[in-house]
Formats: structure tokens, C-alpha cells, sequence
């Protein structure tokens, strides 16, 4: 990821929209193991935001491969331990945590089924590995550029890495339904603006329509409780090692 976009995340993921949301639909979705005081791997965790809200529940150790990530982990995030290390080559014994939560990461990472298996290979049986995703390479725009965006991800592409890895996927589906028209429009129109015109792309600062998607991501979440939604710009896995 370019150096100025972790300053972008550490200056607008307390209170954006999409953080904020992403944050409650992984409380949702990891309640289960919440209340066992686990110790939880936030595995690719940038500036530390996505990951510090379950100190509250248990151990958090972030692992990052950018020391100006985890520069902003020391400053920002006293109840993270955060540690140098690739994902793909994690530093911990086996069976070492309860939780592993990756955020948007293993689209990043080049070898994403070596990087899953180190994830499952740290996790107790019957712990849970949660992974969310940017979803169809159609939506893709500059801003995957930006992160270093290798690929993005189809439900049953990232259930079947998950079952190849060892895992028992519990749940599978896409989520912000409502981003997927405005995703798709954009990534066109994108793909049609000749290369040397593009500016350099970041969203994380785009928080004009806040009051907008906060609702409808908290209407979705909603839905998501009982419910799938078969379209989205992210696609989530909730799995468990056996």
C-alpha cells in the first residue's frame, strides 16, 4: 500500500462510514466467540483501527508487513500488540488464537492460499476466521491500485479458498448491496478513461455521502442477521477451523 494511503485510513477510520460498518457487521458475526475472552489475530491491520474495538473482549495482536503501519498502531492503539510480519509467513506457533480477522488484506497479498493456510494453521479448532473481501473484478478502479489490489474475489471463489484451506465455512455472502450500481457504473467508467488521464485513487476520504450509506449499511446489517443479499461490493466469509 502507498505510505500517504495509511495516513488516509488513520485520519478517517474511526468515523467513516464504511469502518464504522464494517466494524458492527464483524461484531455481529463473531459474537459467538466474543464472550470467551479470546485472543484474537488482526491479521493485515494497517493503522489499527479495524481490529482495536475487540480488545474489549479479549487479546488483540495486529500484524502488519509496513513498519509506517504499525507506526501508527504504537501511537494510536495502546491495547494492540502490533507486530512485524507478512501474513503469508506469520511468527506464531500453531493453535496460537481463538480469532483471525482479515479485512480487506489477502487481496493484496500474491500468494492469498499460502497467506488463508497461515491464518487457519494459527487458529485453535473450533476457532473462527473471518474474512472480508472486495467483491468482482468489474467494480475494480484506481483505488485497487492505490492499496495494491491484486485480484478481486466471487462468493464461491473465496468459500472455496476457505474449504481448500482446511475450513468449515459457516457463512457466506456479499455485503453493501447499495454500493454495487454506483460500483459498477464507476469501474466502467474507469476502464474507458485512457490511463494517463486517471488520477491517483483513494476512497477512504470520501465521506460526502456519510449520511446516505450509514443508514443503508445499517438497514443491510439488519437483513444480514436472517438473511444473504446475492450482490454487493464486498463479499464475507465467517468460517471455523475444525
Amino acid at each position: 500500500m502507498e505510505v500517504e494511503e495509511y495516513a488516509r485510513i488513520a485520519a478517517v477510520e474511526d468515523d467513516h462510514w464504511w469502518y464504522r460498518s464494517t466494524r458492527a457487521l464483524a461484531r455481529d458475526l463473531l459474537a459467538p466467540w466474543l464472550h470467551r475472552n479470546p485472543r484474537v489475530l488482526d491479521a493485515g491491520c494497517g493503522p489499527g483501527g479495524n481490529g482495536a474495538w475487540l480488545a474489549d473482549h479479549g487479546e488483540v495482536v495486529g500484524v502488519d508487513v509496513s513498519p509506517d503501519a504499525l507506526a501508527y498502531v504504537r501511537a494510536r492503539r495502546p491495547t494492540t500488540t502490533p507486530v512485524r510480519a507478512s501474513v503469508a509467513k506469520l511468527p506464531f506457533a500453531d493453535q496460537s488464537f481463538d480469532v483471525a480477522v482479515a479485512l480487506t488484506v489477502l487481496y493484496t497479498v500474491p500468494d492469498d492460499r499460502r497467506a488463508l493456510g497461515e491464518l487457519v494453521r494459527v487458529v485453535r479448532p473450533g476457532g473462527a476466521v473471518l474474512l472480508v473481501e472486495p467483491a468482482f473484478a468489474a467494480f475494480g478502479r484506481a483505488h485497487d491500485a492505490t492499496v495494491h489490489g491484486l485480484r478481486r474475489y466471487r462468493r464461491g471463489e473465496l468459500s472455496e479458498l476457505a474449504i481448500a484451506a482446511g475450513l468449515v465455512v459457516e457463512r457466506t455472502t456479499y455485503a453493501y448491496s447499495f454500493l454495487a450500481l454506483p460500483a459498477a457504473a464507476l469501474g466502467t467508467l474507469d476502464r474507458l478513461t485512457p490511463r494517463r488521464r486517471r488520477a491517483p485513487g483513494s476512497d477512504v476520504d470520501r465521506r460526502a455521502f456519510d449520511r446516505v450509506f450509514a443508514p443503508l449499511a445499517r438497514a443491510e446489517r439488519s437483513w444480514l442477521t436472517h438473511h444473504d443479499v446475492p450482490v454487493g461490493t464486498s463479499v464475507v466469509v465467517l468460517a471455523t477451523r475444525r
